[in-house]
């Protein structure tokens, strides 16, 4: 504000003292107080007679002569002050506060010692005008373009990385991503591979870590493994013991779609049907690597562990590529009789049941039990069952299925030509009860087949998701004494 704006303001002040200024309040019971201050010269405020102080005020008051009462009634109404209740604390108080201006109602009588009093009411009345004058002045008028503008800084926006997106395919049979563009649809590959669980010279099996899903079933009081591998241009070298087809399995290789790649096949007779009648009736795309020479470009042979014959034969998976182009198979993959695995985006548990060790049992004529423990610094499932004094498999799985079929066991006599009989154990594949364990917990679930593909549901009938990676199928009797079950600590 400039030095002219302050004048004007005070001139404007000056003004106002002239002129008479009347206070009207509202109080309680309807009531109104006029105040009236009588104009104000400079010959007032310059007088030398000594005021009084607002109490000396208030003491004139409570002191006035009836004469002085009779001569205000006799003045004209709007000047005719309110009398005050002595028996209200309300107006008492009021009294006190508004003495400087009832002192100046009787100005005329004594205009000398009031002056102090009007001189501290146009003193009060003097700032409050100046402060409505600044308010409206600053508020309307005052450019605050003038002021310096604020220093801002500018906020610090963090680097972010770019979000990579992994749009490379992925694996059908794992999930996982980074899979081979050229290994997109086309078909896997199953090959049959020995369990023979009291003879050490069979494992570690050969290939077992690599293969993208591991199913193992019931064959001949034993237990036999499929290996699927869904490119077929990425086994490894060397794939085995390879051994005979049985039925089971091959049926169950088709629920997705795979090439049958097997050593041997067992044969119908008797009230058995074999797996050479299951080929041929079914146009199943199979390979028998007996029929093959055993110089090892596609199939071979390996003694280092056993001389025994049936323990020592391999699949060599570098050149099954080739393999399926001199055999004229179609490997592209009918999508209507593949079952496409449900899973993931990002691993999570199934359920808030734990499953830190999980037992198998197979059949009450199967001596083989299975016992599966979750790492928890690898968050996958390990097991010493494939494991001998050759060596350790060092199998990792993510994901645990356990099924329970319906079995029966069939009997052929004569066993080629032995006159021996043997008993073969055959899966309905009807579906039943299972469980799948990942992650360190577990969800029970119903299974099944619908169009030759597999399914499986929670109990709730919500279709199972599994966390990508590498999984273990255990196929089990559910009509002969097959069972699966969480380990607790207090169980051994």
């Amino acid at each position: 504000m400039d030095d002219r704006e302050i004048d004007k303001i005070l001139k404007e002040l000056k003004e106002r003292k002239q002129s008479d200024i009347k206070v009207e309040e509202t109080v309680e019971d309807g009531k109104q107080e006029i105040f009236s201050i009588s104009t104000i010269d400079d010959t007032d405020e310059k007088t030398d007679e000594p005021s009084q102080e607002v109490s000396d005020n208030l003491k004139i008051e409570e002191e006035a002569s009836p004469d002085d009462n009779i001569q205000n009634e006799e003045a004209p109404q709007d000047d005719e002050p309110i009398e005050q209740s002595e028996d209200s604390s309300d107006e008492q108080k009021k009294d006190f506060y508004f003495a400087d201006y009832e002192q100046d109602e009787y100005v005329e009588q004594e205009p000398k010692k009031n002056a102090k009093g009007r001189a501290v009411l146009i003193a009060v009345s003097v700032c409050a005008v100046i402060a409505i004058a600044l308010g409206i002045y600053f508020g309307l008028f005052y450019d605050k373009s003038k002021e310096p503008e604020a220093q801002t800084t500018a906020p610090v926006v963090a680097a972010t990385q770019p979000v990579t997106v992994d749009t490379s395919p992925k694996n059908p049979l794992t999930g996982e991503s980074g899979f081979n563009e050229n290994a997109v649809d086309k078909r896997p590959v199953a090959v049959v591979v020995e369990n023979e669980y009291s003879t050490a010279s069979v494992k570690p099996q050969w290939g077992i870590k690599q293969a993208d899903i591991v199913l193992e079933g019931e064959s001949e009081f034993s237990t036999r493994m499929l290996f699927f591998y869904a490119d077929y241009s990425s086994i490894p070298k060397q794939v085995g013991p390879t051994r005979s087809a049985r039925p089971p399995f091959i049926y169950f290789s088709q629920l997705f779609n795979a090439i049958f790649i097997h050593a041997g096949l067992s044969h119908s007779g008797g009230g058995y049907v074999g797996a050479d009648d299951v080929f041929a009736s079914k146009n199943i795309d199979h390979i028998n690597l007996l029929s093959l020479s055993e110089g090892g470009k596609y199939f071979g042979r390996d003694y280092s562990r056993t001389s025994t014959v049936e323990h020592t034969g391999f699949l060599n998976g570098e050149n099954v590529e080739a393999l399926l182009n001199e055999k004229k198979i179609d490997t592209t993959l009918n999508n209507a009789k593949f079952t496409a695995l449900s899973f993931n985006e990002k691993t999570r548990e199934l359920s808030d049941n734990a499953a830190l060790k999980v037992r198998f049992k197979w059949s009450s004529n199967c001596p083989k039990n299975a016992v599966f423990t979750y790492n928890e610094e690898s968050h996958k499932y390990t097991t010493a069952d494939f494991d001998s004094k050759f060596g350790a498999s060092g199998v990792e799985w993510e994901n645990l299925i356990l099924l329970l079929d319906k079995t029966q066991y069939v009997v052929k006599e004569n066993y080629k030509g032995s006159g021996k009989s043997e008993t073969y154990c055959n899966y309905e594949l009807s579906g039943g009860t299972g469980l799948i364990c990942s992650e360190g917990t577990s969800v029970e679930i119903s299974w099944g087949v619908a169009d030759s593909k597999l399914w499986m549901k929670d109990l709730n009938g919500n279709e199972i998701s599994l966390n990508p990676g590498k999984t273990y199928i255990g196929y089990g009797s559910s009509n002969h004494s097959g069972a699966y079950s969480v380990i607790t600590d207090t169980q051994n």
